[in-house]
């Protein structure tokens, strides 16, 4: 059986280096956990540690990052040292730079925020929001904790907005493609039979044998320009402001607007949540939770909101005005302030909206998928018939 050696976290704080003896590293991992240890290195006896090139420092990473820097807390290491362990099994990975320069603030004697925000790492404004909670109340490791899950609940809304397009976007290229063939290859041959006399067929064949005729003719144009379509497609996706403007044009329409909706109701009631159960004033974590959005209206909305509680409105109260929630979810609100567990209660609209909105999403999908097939069909059966029609003529072109 291998042996490997590890480096870990002790609950207590102590860094612990050993041997376990195991079938696997998932095994050796599981071995490690039951023993409530904090694995950072891992690599069988002889071996060198998987360790990940230097290069761009993902989402993923900083979750992980956020995640391992919440159960040090907890476990009650020193924050130098949780760094100094951090950064040591982090070597040749991107995230050894910043830590150092986080190592290097908490020496010099400032917070763990202020620390934070010196590292150059892009994380989103409510994690600082949560960490200063987190120093004033002296819970910094479960505010690292829930700003951790608020950044796992956005990629994952992110995530699922992703797979839900893919599967159109595979059948929508596929189906252009297919009539891209047929009206360069297929059709054309069918011209060929009629030596120039297309003008006494039907307005349809017409139509289809001229189209199939240019195809065939700039065929190469053609292509260069599908190419260059897709690469705008690309290029757009990537610009943000053009994004934004089609995210809230698709926002407008039925059925995809409510999922659009939806997801944005999920993102900011969760982001709220957190905000509040990390001890973070309600007008700070509104303001927060107004940053957390995409679409422009609900960011509005939401800094109304925040107005109207600023001058003694109650949130609830608030909320109802710019009907950001359904009657259910403001009923969950309202229980939220008179129990005072608001934090809690909104924890609970949010995953009621999660969950609709990968209902919605299932919807989405569901129509777009005939639909996209129908317009393939429709374009199709146009060349088919007219195919068809202009054989039927040939009896009756005059050569």
């Amino acid at each position: 059986m291998p042996e490997y050696s590890f480096r870990a976290a002790a609950a207590d704080g102590r860094v612990e280096t050993g041997q376990v003896n195991a079938e696997s590293a998932d095994d050796a991992m599981r071995q490690l956990e039951d023993r409530l240890l904090l694995v950072f290195e891992l690599k069988e006896a002889g071996a060198q540690p998987v360790r990940r090139s230097r290069g761009k420092v993902g989402h993923a990473d900083l979750v992980v990052l956020i995640r391992e820097l919440s159960t040090l807390a907890n476990a009650g290491i020193s924050l130098a040292e949780a760094l100094e362990t951090l950064k040591d099994a982090s070597r040749d990975t991107p995230l050894q730079v910043p830590l150092g320069r986080m190592l290097t603030a908490i020496h010099a004697g400032e917070g763990f925020s202020t620390a934070l925000g010196k590292t150059g790492l892009a994380l989103p404004e409510y994690v600082f929001a949560m960490v200063r909670a987190g120093e004033a109340t002296s819970n910094l490791g479960l505010a690292l904790n829930r700003a951790a899950d608020q950044m796992e609940f956005d990629a994952k809304m992110r995530s699922q907005t992703r797979e839900a397009l893919v599967y159109p976007i595979i059948l929508v290229s596929t189906g252009s493609i297919a009539i891209l063939f047929i009206f360069s290859f297929v059709v054309p041959r069918f011209a060929g039979l009629l030596k120039g006399r297309i003008q006494n067929l039907p307005w349809i064949s017409e139509v289809v044998l001229r189209t199939g005729m240019f195809f065939n003719a700039h065929f190469v144009e053609a292509i260069v320009a599908l190419v260059a379509l897709v690469v705008g497609i690309v290029a757009a996706s990537r610009n943000d402001a053009l994004r934004l403007r089609i995210i809230e044009g698709a926002a407008r329409l039925p059925i995809i607007g409510e999922w659009i909706n939806s997801g944005e109701t999920a993102r900011w009631t969760n982001g709220l949540a957190m905000l509040l159960q990390s001890r973070v004033a309600i007008l700070g974590a509104l303001e927060l939770a107004a940053g957390s959005v995409r679409l422009r209206q609900t960011a509005a909305r939401l800094e109304d909101v925040r107005t109207q509680v600023n001058r003694g409105r109650k949130l609830s109260q608030a909320i109802e005005h710019q009907q950001l929630l359904e009657p259910t979810s403001l009923s969950m609100v309202r229980v939220g302030e008179q129990s005072g567990e608001l934090g809690p209660m909104l924890q609970h609209v949010a995953h009621y909206w999660s969950d609709k909105n990968q209902s919605l999403q299932r919807r989405v999908v569901s129509l777009i998928e005939p639909a996209s097939i129908l317009i393939l069909g429709v374009v199709i059966g146009f060349v088919m018939v007219g195919v068809v029609l202009a054989m039927t003529s040939l009896t009756e072109v005059k050569f």
